[in-house]
């Protein structure tokens, strides 16, 4: 059983694709190829565990092979307006976590051989690992923030946001508008940036000056004003 795993996992890695081309979309799996035209195609969604699918006029949904929502905004751009930006950006572990969990299932199967009888349940680890890796993430919409963990989902609307923190260790905090805070799953201090442009300005940065932004805003009042100065 492990042998064809071995051999069909790195098969199944070198087809997953998903291409487009001038005339739609292209995906490939393990035995399949699919090829949806643009008049076909309505948009995007991604209904969970990182996985993007597309979603065609008729109501089916695609899953989108090698496309997961760190990759959403590439095929946004990539389509050239075939595709419409679902407004929604999503943010979770780097899918390279995963070569951790390999490493552990390797190491699980060696003691697993010696005694199966007993020792089947070391498997459990690397299962929870991958479902951690999977499940944490924060959803960053125009409705608000979906913070997901291993056990739980918790929405924050835009109008409980206060602040931000920036913990010595660990993900990022949001200081809600009842005093208390409450971590943001997958997005760690590298994440900042993304978390930024994804809010639309509703979380500032905090590595922006106030005086910096009042001093743009005000400049650039005063060319439009230069501006229309010498149309009249």
């Amino acid at each position: 059983m492990i042998v064809p795993l071995i051999i069909t996992l790195p098969l199944w890695l070198l087809r997953l694709q998903t291409d487009l081309t001038s005339n739609g979309v292209e995906t490939r799996g393990l035995f399949r190829t699919r090829r949806v035209p643009w008049s076909e195609v309505a948009g995007v969604r991604v209904p969970g565990f990182g996985r993007v699918h597309l979603r065609t006029t008729d109501g089916r949904d695609i899953p989108l092979p090698g496309v997961d929502f760190s990759r959403l905004r590439s095929l946004v751009l990539a389509s050239r307006g075939h595709i419409p930006d679902p407004g929604v950006r999503v943010i979770g572990l780097p899918r390279l976590a995963h070569i951790a969990v390999f490493m552990v299932l390797m190491g699980v199967i060696f003691p697993f051989s010696g005694l199966p009888q007993v020792l089947w349940v070391l498997f459990a680890i690397p299962i929870v690992m991958a479902v951690w890796i999977e499940r944490t993430r924060t959803k960053v919409s125009a409705d608000g923030l979906e913070l997901r963990s291993m056990f739980s989902t918790r929405h924050i609307d835009w109008s409980e946001v206060k602040g931000l923190r920036i913990p010595r260790r660990g993900f990022l905090q949001l200081h809600l508008a009842d005093d208390s805070d409450v971590t943001l799953p997958a997005v760690s201090y590298d994440r900042l940036q993304d978390l930024v442009e994804a809010s639309a300005g509703r979380i500032p940065d905090p590595f922006v000056e106030p005086e910096d932004a009042d001093a743009a805003a005000d400049e650039a009042t005063a060319e439009t004003g230069e501006s229309d100065t010498s149309d009249k």
